[in-house]
């Protein structure tokens, strides 16, 4: 399986942590991992690293949905008429219609831009100046300003300059809100679901998204890997945050470290597994047609970590429904029954 190069084509592959292809846009390292050419135009995704006051100017797409995820480090977003600073574990989701920008306020701030359609990464690899490094140079990498006053080249974006510095300051929300608006989640807020000693939690759901992705992350201990199956009608990444994850697709296995990234395309057999104490992954699944399945396998919960006292694995509601749902069970061990 390739690791580290992009295919151009809907197929399994992996990108360790920030080594896809580099551009150095806005003062950041914008690490690509998906591209239009992997999904057929549906959406692309990269990591972007930068210090202090690096960033995108405003900017406003006519029809793409964004992500915003932070892994290290403290960004400030403008969203519209307000500005919000997101920390590790902090989320962010940008309707089409909204102006945004966001500029990065430590030396060293990571974060995820999952975007749907082709437009974003065209702009980003129009913009950008490509790059062998990792982390940008200390000096000449420039500014998000450097980018205010440049021509897009894309019908879907408008640059509208510099966002208001003076916009009212707000903390990340609690709640997913409850129709397609742009909003800042805090780390660990959403809609949380236990699965037996995993948790998981919705950072943004169709609901937010019109259908166009499901933003997911899942936690829990090391444990056994869950049944193998596939999808046929949407693309599933994982993007492992902390511990380690095991991937399966056919014979291939490998193993993610934190970074580290697998694109799974539809129609491609897979199954995962927890490997170290505390792991926790963050996913994308565009369109977001699989939502259904996790409030049938899941439970509504508090809890804000997985529990100590794992509760039941239902796949039996799941094999109920099956019919319902974008997934193919593939064989493997059966799953217990605590109904």
């Amino acid at each position: 399986m390739e690791f580290n190069a992009l295919p151009g084509k809907a197929s399994l592959y992996g990108i360790r942590n920030g080594q896809g292809p580099r551009v150095l846009i806005g003062g950041m390292v914008a690490s690509a991992y998906v591209t239009q050419a992997e999904t057929d135009g549906n959406f692309s995704l990269h990591m972007v690293t930068g210090g202090i006051g690096a960033g995108l100017p405003l900017l406003r797409h006519a029809d793409t949905l964004s992500s915003i995820f932070i892994l290290d480090g403290v960004l400030e977003l403008t969203l519209n008429d307000r500005r919000v600073r997101l920390s590790r574990g902090d989320s962010a989701s940008i309707p089409p219609g909204t102006a945004y920008a966001f500029r990065m306020l430590r030396p060293h701030t990571v974060a995820v831009m999952a975007q749907t359609g082709a437009a974003p990464g065209r702009l980003i690899a129009a913009l950008g100046q490509p790059f062998e490094g990792f982390i940008p140079p200390e000096t000449g990498a420039g500014q998000a300003e450097d980018l205010a006053a440049a021509a897009p080249g894309e019908d879907d974006t408008q640059i509208l300059g510099m966002p208001d510095a003076n916009a009212p300051l707000e903390e990340p929300g609690t709640a997913l809100p409850d129709g397609v608006e742009p909003f800042a989640l805090a780390a660990g807020e959403g809609t949380r679901l236990l699965v037996a000693d995993q948790l998981f939690t919705f950072a943004a759901a169709n609901a937010q998204t019109g259908d166009r992705m499901l933003t997911l992350q899942t936690e829990g201990p090391m444990g056994d890997m869950i049944p193998p199956h596939k999808h046929l009608l949407h693309d599933e990444m994982f993007f492992c945050l902390d511990g380690a994850v095991r991937l399966r697709s056919g014979e291939a296995e490998l193993e993610l470290a934190p970074g580290d990234f697998l694109f799974v395309p539809r129609g491609t057999p897979h199954a995962y597994q927890f490997l170290k104490p505390y792991t926790r992954m963050v996913g994308w699944l565009c369109p977001g047609v699989f939502e259904d399945f996790f409030h049938c396998l899941g439970e509504p919960t508090e809890l804000r970590s997985y529990p100590q006292t794992p509760g039941p694995f239902r796949f039996d509601r799941v094999m109920a429904r099956i019919n319902e749902f974008d997934m193919v069970p593939l064989g493997g061990p059966a799953p217990a029954d605590a109904s």
